[in-house]
């Protein structure tokens, strides 16, 4: 039996006999546009996206420029009129450069690599909050609207309008965020130049 399918049914058993039990829905998706703290933290992500991208675009030209110098050796290599020993020397600058270009490109790799399980651990740790708070704030708004069931609108099919109770959540996942921020600084009295004097009274 599906998960769904078996939900639907522990429900149903439950409930036979009694009055039909009252369902809440929350839309997910809408939580995460309308969420300050998910909208905070997908920012934060898409900086850090941002961030990675411009350093790998720095390490891409840096490699097309090693590239670009190893192609040059290799040509000046093939000099007919250079010497043995011109030969040996731009034989051993093109190893050394070359040593260079496929240290960096690994590199390049390695920080790719990285920087994308950094960002996807984060976007996971995002949905796991974010949905630990939805389900924290939903128990809340349930209680105030004698819900005997709450459940996510991407596991139905689907339902009424009159059941959705998402803006009720978002309403208390944003008091909530906004209360567990650090207040504003005051702002700093004004104070008047040295040679003013306060106006007769």
């Amino acid at each position: 039996m599906k998960p769904f399918a078996f939900l639907l049914f522990i429900v149903s058993s439950t409930f036979v006999g009694a009055a039909t039990p009252s369902v809440g829905v929350v839309d997910e998706a809408e939580v995460f546009k309308k969420y300050s703290k998910a909208v905070d933290l997908q920012a934060d992500i898409k900086k850090s996206q941002e961030a990675a991208q411009a350093e790998v675009a720095a390490r891409e030209k840096a490699l097309v420029q090693l590239r670009d110098e190893l192609q040059g050796i290799s040509k000046r290599g093939q000099d007919p009129m250079l010497s043995e020993n011109g030969k040996k020397t731009v034989a051993a600058e093109f190893e050394s450069k070359n040593n260079t270009f496929q240290q960096r490109r690994a590199d390049l790799q390695g920080f790719i690599n990285e920087a994308q399980g950094a960002i996807q651990q984060r976007a996971g740790e995002l949905n796991k909050q974010i949905f630990a708070d939805i389900r924290t704030q939903s128990e809340k708004v349930s209680k105030a609207k004698s819900l005997q069931l709450v459940i996510g609108k991407g596991a139905v099919f689907y339902v009424d309008g009159s059941f959705d109770v998402t803006e009720d959540v978002i309403k208390e996942l944003n008091a909530a965020y906004k209360a567990s921020q650090p207040a504003a600084p005051a702002a700093a009295p004004t104070i008047a130049p040295a040679g003013d004097k306060p106006a007769a009274k």
